[in-house]
This record gives structure tokens, sequence and C-alpha cells, in this order.
């Protein structure tokens, strides 16, 4: 029986040829694995594709010390209410950048490549904190290392360009890397924030005006002064929007409401997903639920599926 593989599974293959760590490799059979249709002519592939993914993760444990000290250095575990990624040439200003944002100091040089590996650091907006990753320039030799794992996995990709005469083709450039990495991903994956750093280089604001006319009804983009802290607290702003969450707090029968500790879930996520998250035995135990919503619900009674919206507080009865 002929296997009649779908195009877009030779895509995929041909990513697995290209595919330079283990993670790639795996990532990309998984992708083949969920397109081949499931019958009897594919039944020998599939069962192929299935070994090649156990031999990999042996491999991957059995590498010698040194390549799993490469991973600590380029790869980050999330952490926080979501992972930024800091991406763009060298000399944009990143490691600046994220130093403001995050209020913790980074080795900042005034030559190229100075961030060697992925660093992190997390940036406080109000009572959450959202984990910022800077990255070595792209162009870096070891960018093959990192780039596609970590952009694939980030909940937002925020591309950091510099004010000068080329910022239109920076722009493109960094997107076609990145759109390299996220074909067909598109509709699932984090927003993209493009930040276009060193404002006060006021000799090239002609550039950013082309920039916005040409691009600006597309993308969301914010130009900004590391410098001269121009515009540092409305990247924040933007970067939240851009995680797409919601932040919900819970309160006792009696008491006031903990606004200290916020749940933070996925925007358009139920009432009964925030339950399961404060305790797995709540999806099956709750009774009635109350909520609290400024300026339009007071103590109201709400459904296993109501949709929670920022800031919303909500009191469980199991």
């Amino acid at each position: 029986m002929p296997a009649n593989l779908p195009p877009d599974y030779f895509e995929e293959e041909k990513k697995l040829r290209q595919a330079k760590t283990i993670d790639e490799k795996i990532i990309a059979i998984e992708k083949m694995l969920a397109i081949i249709p499931h019958h009897k002519g594919t039944d020998k592939l599939i069962g192929s594709l299935r070994a090649k993914i156990a031999k990999l993760k042996e491999e991957k444990e059995r590498r010698p010390q040194a390549q799993k000290k490469a991973d600590t250095l380029y790869n980050v575990k999330k952490d926080g209410a979501g992972q930024v990624l800091c991406i763009g040439f060298p000399n944009s200003g990143k490691s600046s950048l994220v130093s403001v944002l995050s209020g913790e100091p980074l080795e900042v040089g005034g030559y190229p490549y100075t961030t060697r590996s992925l660093q992190q650091r997390m940036m406080r907006y109000e009572d959450i904190l959202i984990q910022l990753v800077d990255t070595p320039a792209i162009g870096e030799e070891n960018t093959h290392m990192w780039f596609g794992n970590m952009v694939r996995k980030a909940d937002v990709i925020l591309i950091v360009l510099s004010l000068s005469d080329a910022l239109d083709i920076e722009y493109e450039l960094v997107m076609e890397d990145v759109k390299k990495h996220l074909a067909g991903l598109e509709d699932e994956h984090g927003s993209i924030v493009v930040v276009i750093n060193k404002l006060d280089l006021t000799g090239y604001a002609k550039y950013l005006e082309e920039f916005e006319s040409r691009f600006g009804s597309s993308i969301q983009f914010i130009p900004v002064s590391v410098m001269n802290d121009v515009n540092i607290l409305q990247l924040k702003e933007l970067i939240f929007k851009a995680l797409k969450v919601v932040r919900v707090y819970s309160k006792m029968p009696g008491k006031k409401a903990d606004l200290e500790t916020p749940f933070v879930l996925k925007k358009g996520s139920t009432l009964i997903e925030c339950a399961g998250r404060i305790h797995k035995d709540f999806t099956e135990n709750l009774k009635y639920a109350k909520l609290w919503r400024k300026g339009k619900y007071d103590g109201m009674m709400v459904s296993r599926d109501f949709v929670l919206e920022d800031k919303d507080i909500i009191q469980l009865h199991i």
C-alpha cells in the first residue's frame, strides 16, 4: 500500500537533513510524525521515525559533559510569566536594553559580539516577573547552536534594531531568519515586537519615518532610547500585552483578596482552567465560584467555562 505522503512531510524531512543539533532533529521528526497519515502503508515509516527519536534521546543522555555545558549556555529554561527572546545585529543595544528593563546590569561593550552566550534577566511588570533572554548578535559563529530552538519556544521575540540608514534592510534580514523557524506556526506563536533603539541619534530621524511608513501598519514596533530613558516604561507595557496573558487573584471566603501573587494564565483561559492551576483536585471538586471584576462584577457567581480577564478576582468553593 503506498504511503501517499503530503508535501508538508517532505518540507520537514528537508529540515531534518539540515538540522545541526539533537533537539532540532527531534523537533523535525515529531513534526513529520504529526503530518504523516496513519494507515498500513505508513506503519513501517512511523515505527522507523519513532525509533530515531528514541535513539536521539539516548544519544542526548550520553553526550559528553562539554555538550551538556553548551546546553546551559545556549538553551534557557522558561521562567516567570513568559519568555522574551531579544535578538539583533551587533551593537544594536540589546544588552543595554535588557539591563535597563531588568535593572540588572549585563556586560556591555562598544564593540561587536560582546555577548557570547545566552543570558537571562527578570523584568518586573507591576506584580509579575517576565524573563528576558539576551543573545549573541546575529552573525556570531555560534548562532546556530541556539537560534532555531530559542525562537520556536519563546513567547515573545523582541527584535532590537539600531536607528540607522540600514534600518529597513536589517529588519528584513532578521525577519527572514526568524520566519525560517516559525514556518506554519505564526498563528500559534507569540508576538513579535520590533524595538528601534538609539532614538537619540536624531540625524537618522528620516529613516525612522520611512520605516514607520513602510512597516508601521503591519507590525508592533516602538522607538526607544536606552541612553536617554525614552519609552522604556511604554516598552514594558507593550511586552506584557504581547505575552497575551491575564493575571487572576484568589480570594478566601471572608478574607481580602491576595493581590500580591497572581496566577498567570494565557488570555482566553476559563475559570476551571484557573482552578486546576490553583490545585489539581479543584477541577473535579469545584461546586461554584464567585468573581469580582472592577467596575463590572461584585461577587457574581460564574460558570466553569467563564472566560477570565486581566486582574479578575475569584473565590472558589469546593
